[in-house]
């Protein structure tokens, strides 16, 4: 466990937990919302666990589904109850799940916003207990469907993850670790967050959450005490993309991806990571490169014209241009391909 005073007279410190919990309702959530194909690096995971899914289970949470969607993928902090310590199992977590007070589900679904208007939603409000213990069942098999075999590998990416934030909290302090996360981190009473810290009971203590499936809105959750509770992007999430993790192939063995013959593996894998509109930073958080190395890479695929860059407010964005897509498609089709005939 990270923690560090931000100051002794606020007596605010910093933590970082990881947790399976959070990290299975964020892939969840991209199960969701991905119609069809999802952004480098979860393509190949994405499908396998949708046939998973459809094979052996679970059917996945009707009110959930409709709690992502009245804020864009956000949910309310009774779903994702906070970390008990820097790394809970999953059985205690699910335990913290079902323990969740009814009254404290029915007083954030009233507050949620978009009304109670589905009948599974109404049914979560009128339940709350066989409803959490239906979602902890329902998470208990898709953990074993959906990251099981993914568990080494998300082990020893929170852990490289855990142990940089760290040394970044011993060295620079927890200011900068958390300016090193702003762009990622909402703000504290927006939808989903919760009400902010009143005067009379300030900020006191600071969770995050590293997530392999942390693109998007950061997962959040409030306690009292002026305790609040984020989800970041992790570094290395690609390890969720190549060979080594098809399953039937622990060896890490495969054909040759022929994107990467051409580009290099770094390069092959930043083209697939712009997909979808996104940053320097991000793609670096994401990949697990430093952001100098990303940069030099883009602008080679911007000046190659297989990448474009276009300024959005005060950040840069970049993405595959019209050369760049049937490039992708083309060459870098083989790994989806590879994965789906596993």
């Amino acid at each position: 466990m990270s923690t560090f005073a931000l100051s002794e007279s606020k007596h605010c410190s910093v933590r970082i937990s990881c947790s399976s919990l959070w990290e299975s309702l964020a892939s969840i959530r991209l199960v969701y919302s991905a119609r069809n194909a999802a952004p480098w690096p979860y393509g190949n995971w994405l499908q396998a666990t949708r046939r998973s899914i459809k094979r052996d289970g679970p059917e996945l949470t009707p009110w959930l589904r409709d709690l992502l969607q009245i804020h864009g993928g956000m949910l309310p902090s009774f779903v994702t109850p906070l970390p008990r310590s820097a790394s809970p199992t999953l059985d205690e977590e699910l335990a913290d799940l079902r323990a969740v007070p009814p009254a404290q589900v029915r007083a954030e679904l009233e507050q949620w916003g978009g009304g109670l208007q589905s009948r599974a939603l109404r049914s979560l409000h009128e339940c709350p207990e066989q409803a959490l213990d239906q979602l902890a069942d329902m998470v208990a098999v898709y953990w074993e469907v959906a990251l099981r075999r993914y568990a080494t590998a998300i082990r020893s990416t929170y852990e490289a993850e855990i142990f940089a934030r760290s040394r970044v909290l011993a060295t620079e302090g927890p200011e900068s670790l958390l300016d090193s996360l702003h762009a990622q981190l909402p703000q504290v009473g927006t939808p989903g967050v919760g009400a902010p810290p009143s005067a009379s009971e300030p900020m006191s203590r600071v969770l995050i959450v590293p997530l392999l499936f942390g693109r998007g809105p950061s997962l959040t959750a409030t306690a009292p005490h002026g305790v609040v509770c984020f989800s970041y992007q992790a570094c290395g999430a690609s390890v969720l993309s190549g060979a080594a993790l098809e399953p039937g192939r622990a060896d890490g063995t495969g054909r040759k991806d022929r994107l990467e013959i051409l580009l290099g593996r770094s390069r092959a894998a930043i083209m697939r990571g712009v997909t979808v509109p996104t940053t320097t930073s991000a793609l670096a958080a994401e990949l697990g490169l430093a952001v100098s190395t990303v940069s030099e890479h883009l602008a080679v695929l911007v000046a190659a014209g297989v990448v474009k860059r276009r300024r959005a407010g005060i950040r840069v964005l970049y993405e595959l241009d019209r050369v760049g897509l049937p490039l992708l498609g083309y060459l870098g089709s083989d790994s989806m391909a590879m994965s789906s005939a596993g």
